[in-house]
């Protein structure tokens, strides 16, 4: 993508996405370089683009390129403020409900971190295939839509959770320690209460 279609297309995305900011364009610095380069070519015609005037409008305009994808980086992250703690809750491992509920909360986590540290203009075609949505706006959309359905699969953790017993509670947090829950204090009263809560077959036996 040229320069200026990029700079064009991150116009677009402030208007799409609405951030309060702007982009942090130097553009006293664009328009002397490109004066200086307007004056080149008046002068020499094409030579000019051999030039160091050619040059220094090409560095400067790389340049605010790069701080215009910073801020458009930064602006999308923005997105995910609300998904931050949540997709911490799941990296930490300490979700314990039932499968189906842990597996929905791991997708949507997998599917927000894709597309967490984009760029949605120069990475726009992997955006939207990762999001498969068309469109800046349809992918804000999704984005929003995977943000709030971890949060339910979390919250339908956390009430599964709730209704265990203080038994199940403490052994599930044995189990996932680092020392583990000896075999030996898994009971048969342990077993049953495990099994009716639904988590028996997420426990395995490992040797430490």
């Amino acid at each position: 993508m040229a320069t200026t279609e990029h700079l064009e297309a991150a116009q677009s995305y402030r208007v799409t996405i609405g951030p309060t900011s702007a982009p942090p364009l130097k553009t006293k610095e664009i328009r002397q370089a490109a004066g200086n380069f307007r004056g080149a070519l008046s002068k020499s015609g094409t030579n000019a683009f051999q030039q160091r005037s050619a040059a220094t409008l090409e560095g400067v305009l790389a340049a605010q390129a790069g701080r215009v994808d910073r801020w458009i980086t930064s602006t999308w992250r923005e997105n995910f403020a609300d998904a931050r703690a949540l997709l911490e809750r799941v990296n930490a491992g300490d979700l314990h409900g039932s499968i189906l509920a842990r597996t929905k909360a791991k997708n949507r986590a997998s599917q927000i971190e894709q597309v967490l540290n984009l760029n949605p203009v120069k990475d726009r075609s992997t955006l939207e295939a990762r999001l498969k949505e068309q469109g800046l706006n349809a992918c804000i959309a999704k984005v929003n839509q995977l943000i709030e359905e971890l949060r339910q699969a979390i919250v339908a953790i956390d009430l599964e959770q709730t209704a265990m017993t203080p038994e199940v509670r403490a052994a599930i947090h044995r189990a996932t320690s680092d020392d583990g829950l000896p075999l030996s204090e898994v009971t048969p009263e342990l077993m049953a209460a495990l099994r009716s809560a639904g988590v028996l077959d997420d426990l395995v036996v490992r040797r430490l």
